[in-house]
């Protein structure tokens, strides 16, 4: 198997464990608020928190990844996350549950800037949408999984067995993410150190690099705060306004992160067809109506609607981010530029998440999603105003 296609296939199984593991949280919210009597604000805490811990290891991840060998990087990422899944079975209240959930976002943070990274080193110079897409889909079906499957599994067993059956997933990943990469050529492994912007090794040292891929960074922030609010609200959402079962539930917003997966694969083409440009704008213009409609639809039918608009939407945002910032990002920093990156998406979404949590304890859980719509629009007016920069770039 060519070397390109070995790394393509053990980032996108590593992405696929990673979105996985971490999305079976927030899917037992409704479970751990009953069971540990949490407030939404203590919800926010977890989740906040976690990607404050997420945040602070990505940027330093970023800045190893472009030094050291990328594979064991990722690899011990995978093992720290499975660790930490069994942990969480011991949980006995609010402070175990947060500390051990803290450790598997300290464990999701190696993967971003280093798999990521390695992706966009790697095809840098042919098939970058085709590659960035299919990475971006692998993650998407991991966490399409994780919470299509969690909850019917707590149903009949209990709250802890989705944990080991993930962390025994995540051994078998790391078998296999090893054995096919054992012999890939050392060139795809660690970067050049010829770059003279790579030498400064201070986190203030991509500052010039930061600034000419800024017109990306709200986008990015807000599909990470939608992300976030998505799957940490969106069942408290419905478990407080709808009678349906956690069962049911899970299945809507997988239904969301399975579209997700099917447009990512055939990002690249839609990227041909429409370009860029066209495919972020209206995707976080469709974003924001979806995000105004859950703050009052509780229809099923109109919310599995919603959930499908919502996918298509939310995950062509990615791979199209990623493809420009990599256009515009040297080889040697690509581990970087990608840290400091989503350090800012992570910032924005730990605040964003915080305050989703403690307004929804003062006007209702509907409150986050009106923040969702409201900073979608955002991005758009954004994007719109900056379209002509956005044109000099490869569409």
């Amino acid at each position: 198997m060519e070397d390109k296609i070995k790394i393509l296939s053990t980032v996108g199984l590593y992405h696929a464990f990673n979105d996985g593991a971490v999305v079976i949280i927030p899917i037992l919210f409704p479970v751990f608020k009953e069971l540990f009597n949490l407030t939404y604000t203590q919800v926010g805490i977890i989740t906040g928190g976690g990607l404050l811990i997420t945040l602070l290891t990505q940027v330093i991840m970023g800045c190893f990844s472009d030094k050291k060998n990328r594979r064991i990087l990722l690899t011990i990422g995978i093992l720290i996350m499975s660790f930490s899944l069994i942990l969480i079975t011991q949980v006995t209240g609010f402070i175990t549950l947060i500390l051990f959930i803290f450790l598997l976002r300290f464990g999701a943070g190696f993967f971003h800037p280093g798999g990521i990274g390695w992706i966009s080193k790697t095809f840098k110079k042919e098939r970058l949408d085709w590659a960035m897409g299919m990475q971006s889909a692998s993650g998407d079906f991991g966490a399409f999984i994780g919470i299509l499957t969690t909850a019917f599994i707590v149903e009949i067993t209990d709250w802890a067995f989705p944990f080991y059956i993930w962390a025994i997933i995540g051994i078998i990943c790391i078998f296999i993410g090893l054995s096919l990469t054992r012999n890939t050529h050392e060139k795809y492994l660690q970067n050049k150190e010829n770059n003279p912007e790579n030498n400064n090794n201070s986190l203030f040292g991509g500052w010039e690099i930061l600034k000419r891929n800024k017109i990306f960074i709200p986008g990015l922030t807000i599909s990470g705060c939608t992300w976030g609010i998505i799957v940490s609200y969106l069942p408290l959402l419905l478990d407080e306004k709808t009678t349906l079962s956690l069962a049911i539930i899970g299945a809507i917003i997988s239904i969301w992160l399975g579209i997700g997966t099917i447009i990512c694969i055939f990002y690249g083409r839609i990227a041909g067809l429409l370009g860029r440009k066209n495919v972020v704008i209206f995707s976080y213009l469709i974003m924001g109506v979806m995000g105004f409609l859950l703050t009052f639809v509780t229809n099923v039918f109109v919310l599995i609607m919603i959930m499908i608009i919502l996918g298509l939407s939310t995950f062509l945002t990615y791979p199209a981010l990623f493809s420009y910032i990599s256009d515009k990002t040297d080889e040697t920093f690509e581990g970087k530029i990608y840290g400091y990156i989503f350090t800012i998406q992570m910032a924005v979404g730990t605040l964003a998440l915080f305050i989703s949590g403690f307004t929804a304890d003062i006007w209702g859980i509907w409150t986050p999603f009106f923040i969702l719509g409201t900073l979608s629009w955002f991005v758009t007016i954004i994007l719109v105003v900056y379209q002509k920069q956005l044109n000099t770039l490869k569409n």
